[in-house]
């Protein structure tokens, strides 16, 4: 969904409650200037970009985990 700028500038909530629950951007001059999101997608752009951060890190530290070490008990 897009709105020009001119109609967002009139009525911001209208455009807002048109759009739903769905992203939509606002355009000038037919080029998108700025885009519209809920809280709640916002919340989950943030939740995934955390998750792909923290990834990588979490699967070294299983895999470290997950190491075992050869102990000889009689060596104790």
């Amino acid at each position: 969904m897009t709105t020009t700028i001119s109609e967002f500038k009139k009525n911001p909530n209208l455009e807002v409650k048109k759009a739903g629950d769905e992203p939509f951007a606002v355009l000038t001059n037919n080029k998108p200037s700025f885009y519209v999101i809920s809280p709640e997608h916002y919340e989950e752009i943030c939740e995934i970009l955390w998750e792909n951060d923290l990834t990588p890190s979490l699967r070294n530290r299983i895999a470290a985990i997950n190491t075992a070490i050869p102990v000889d008990i009689d060596s104790l």
